[in-house]
């Protein structure tokens, strides 16, 4: 006996879909796990692609180090300075620099994903956008971190505090040596910050939240990672992916309408 119209309906959507749909439906946490898999090797093969090209990376970091002196925001010594006169904060933001960045980031997209479903696609996806921009520029335009121009005043604090070596042993196959522009660590941080002080209701993690972008700039500044001029164009980066999903997210729902039984498509 074939159920009435709308039982037939209801059976159908509570039924689990077939082929790649379905799939997805029952093992989504796998196949976020999967993409987020594909975007490190992703990054892993810019690293290939720059790794050889150490001339124009060196020459570009000439360029930053030339414009930050040239508008006033090359400080990187006074940060550094002060570091170098506390070495106990100094070896506690080597390690933070290694070990915290991808830990927290896991962490955060995995509270998003189990307490804020519903901002987790489009945090997601900003996300990825980011990372394709910063991957672009990562190829297209190589540029040496601080740390390895010495002669222009930087210390390495990894290596001359904490004894770590980001070119040498386990460490140098996750790094990229020539990614300095954008900062990633500070795109990444900056996200967390604003989205988790967005949705957060206590106003002592929003304020935790949003000084934990404030530690990463110290951080990677004063360790001689990244320029102050890397920060600013990882804010951007992850400022221009949020709002390009923001449109498209407006541009989508305005196709839906306009394509809805009855909608009105002689209004202007």
């Amino acid at each position: 006996m074939t159920p009435p119209p709308a039982q037939h309906t209801a059976l159908s959507e509570a039924a689990p879909r077939d082929g790649l749909a379905g799939f997805v439906q029952r093992r989504r946490w796998t196949v976020e796990v999967f993409f987020f898999a594909l975007a490190l090797l992703a990054y892993q093969g810019s690293r290939a692609l720059v790794i050889g090209n150490p001339t124009d990376a060196f020459h570009n970091a000439l360029d930053v180090i030339g414009l930050e002196k040239a508008h006033g925001f090359f400080f990187e010594s006074d940060i550094q300075g002060w570091l170098m006169d506390n070495l106990h904060v100094a070896q506690f933001l080597n390690h933070f620099y290694v070990w915290a960045h991808l830990p927290i980031t896991a962490a955060f997209f995995i509270w998003l994903y189990r307490r804020r479903r519903q901002a987790y696609p489009f945090v997601r996806n900003a996300f990825f956008v980011a990372n394709a921009v910063a991957l672009s520029v990562f190829v297209i335009y190589p540029v040496a971190p601080p740390r390895l121009m010495t002669n222009q005043g930087f210390t390495d604090t990894l290596s001359i505090i904490s004894g770590i070596d980001l070119h040498a042993g386990h460490l140098s196959g996750w790094f990229n040596p020539f990614a300095a522009v954008p900062s990633m660590h500070f795109a990444y941080a900056l996200m967390i910050g604003v989205v988790c002080a967005v949705l957060v209701r206590n106003w002592a993690l929003k304020a935790l939240a949003l000084a934990y972008p404030v530690l990463v700039f110290i951080t990677i500044v004063g360790t001689a990672n990244h320029y102050v001029l890397d920060a600013l164009a990882g804010g951007m980066v992850m400022i221009v992916a949020f709002t390009a999903m923001g449109l498209w997210r407006v541009a989508r729902r305005r196709l839906a309408a306009a394509a809805a039984p009855g909608a009105d498509t002689t209004a202007a």
